[in-house]
């Protein structure tokens, strides 16, 4: 919170099949923490009422009841605004405190970057961003944070990210790349296709490296300080603005250094590589 501030109220949810009882008090809960003053909108029972009766509300209940494993941020666009990070049925995370750290961290950057951004426009909208710059993004600064923490091995993950995956999921950055050769980091189709893991976690991360450690781009403003002008600028103009070149510009420069082998693209934590 240090780094990128306060924003909330930031709730988070580790969920189970265990009670419904349980469950259903904790989904009430959170239709209590949504309820807005405004009379108009309705009274307390019903703007609760409303919440619960949701359509997506109702599947995770059934989902948490079922055993469905899923998870991931949510948060309201009207007043009053809240952020709740709700993961159902990670068995794994349960009694794993460096994993919940990790999901804790990739969240509430997240959470700055929502508090940033209209999100009720587009993602390829120049108020909003688009989904390598969200997830690549919180990918790559949860990831050096740990780090920070003593917890994980930042170069280690990074050089996962394209020989394994490392815990994103399969294929990896290499595998897709040999499978997908006119894959574009702005394309927001990768949601339908099932690609998304690689394009906007993985390869977005390493486009913030790039950033970072090939344009030399401060650390700060590539994770937090551009993102300050989008409201007002538009997303491509704080871009330019904070980074020194055009998205575009940007895009072209990255697929040439992505496409290079692991030996050489590792170079650029030592310092041994210039602008690509």
């Amino acid at each position: 919170m240090d780094y990128f501030g306060r924003y909330g109220p930031y709730y988070v949810y580790l969920l189970g099949p265990d009670s419904e009882q349980s469950v259903r008090h904790i989904y009430h809960q959170r239709a209590l923490t949504r309820i807005n003053p405004d009379a108009r909108l309705g009274s307390l029972e019903e703007q609760t009422q409303e919440f619960l009766n949701r359509p997506n509300i109702v599947n995770e209940i059934r989902s948490v009841l079922s055993g469905m494993a899923e998870g991931g941020l949510t948060w309201t666009q009207d007043p009053p605004i809240l952020y709740e990070d709700v993961t159902t049925n990670a068995h794994g995370r349960e009694k794993d405190p460096v994993e919940n750290t990790w999901g804790a961290l990739h969240e509430y950057h997240h959470v700055f970057q929502i508090a940033h951004c209209d999100t009720k426009q587009e993602r390829t909208s120049e108020k909003n961003i688009n989904s390598w710059i969200s997830e690549g993004m919180a990918t790559y600064s949860s990831a050096k944070f740990m780090e920070n923490l003593g917890l994980s091995d930042f170069e280690d993950y990074m050089l996962q990210l394209r020989t394994s995956g490392a815990n994103i999921g399969r294929p990896s950055i290499n595998e897709f790349l040999r499978k997908s050769s006119n894959w574009q980091l702005n394309d927001e189709g990768y949601w339908d296709t099932g690609e998304f893991a690689q394009v906007y976690y993985m390869l977005g991360a390493w486009a913030t490296a790039y950033l970072i450690h090939v344009l030399n781009i401060e650390e700060e403003i590539v994770l937090r300080d551009w993102y300050y002008d989008i409201p007002h600028l538009g997303k491509s103009a704080a871009f330019r603005k904070h980074m020194g070149l055009s998205l575009n510009e940007f895009y072209r420069k990255f697929d040439a250094f992505i496409r290079q082998a692991d030996s050489v693209v590792m170079q650029i934590f030592e310092g041994q590589t210039g602008d690509t």
